[in-house]
């Protein structure tokens, strides 16, 4: 009779463990528990996808306009209620690959086709900055560039080393970010840091 005890208990002991494991194995395969995903799975860049999510526009966005045309690392265009926009990016300057009686330079097709990447057939912010002109010498709309209210082109271009830091003549809003990301970059290598020396 204590055999037969002992194998009962055996039974229920190895029949509650099945159970138990098996809740937990349903459990972790269950629609109900969420799954970490990744809504923006990472791309082939130069280095680690770069976070903008610390900088916050200034002043108020503009936009959304869709992008009607890359002209390389840091200029678009952009179609707005009033017509068609070029924009030069705030803050930031890649390596040249249009300008007229200039060679292509290092890692100029680099940052343009980076842009590219970024923007084709989508729609950005522009961000104006009272501390700079409206428009540069060449007629070009001065702006950051945001993806999202969070996701700023200009800071991210410069994180991942497509783009350095750039002072025009007076220190513009988002400039401590701008130099921070640029040193961090340099500091690992990435994009322009490593490719030209």
């Amino acid at each position: 009779m204590a055999r037969a005890r002992s194998r009962s208990i055996t039974w229920v002991i190895t029949g509650a463990t099945v159970v138990v494991i098996s809740i937990f194995a349903f459990s972790r395969n269950s629609p109900s528990v969420p799954t970490p995903t990744i809504s923006n799975p990472p791309t082939a860049t130069m280095g680690p996808a770069p976070s903008a999510s610390a900088l916050v526009p200034v002043q108020e966005l503009q936009g959304p306009y869709p992008v009607t045309r890359v002209v390389d690392g840091d200029t678009i265009h952009v179609q707005t209620p009033s017509g068609d926009v070029t924009v030069r990016f705030i803050g930031i300057d890649t390596p040249e690959t249009v300008a007229p009686n200039r060679p292509v330079e290092c890692f100029g097709p680099e940052s343009s086709a980076e842009v590219r990447r970024l923007l084709d057939g989508r729609s950005v912010y522009l961000e104006p900055d009272s501390s700079q002109d409206a428009v540069d010498k060449y007629g070009r709309t001065l702006a950051y560039v945001w993806l999202t209210p969070t996701d700023s082109v200009n800071l991210d271009l410069v994180a991942a080393g497509f783009a350095t830091e750039y002072l025009y003549r007076t220190p513009y809003h988002h400039r401590d970010a701008f130099v921070a990301a640029q040193a961090s970059a340099q500091a690992a290598g990435l994009g322009m840091w490593s490719a030209c020396g």
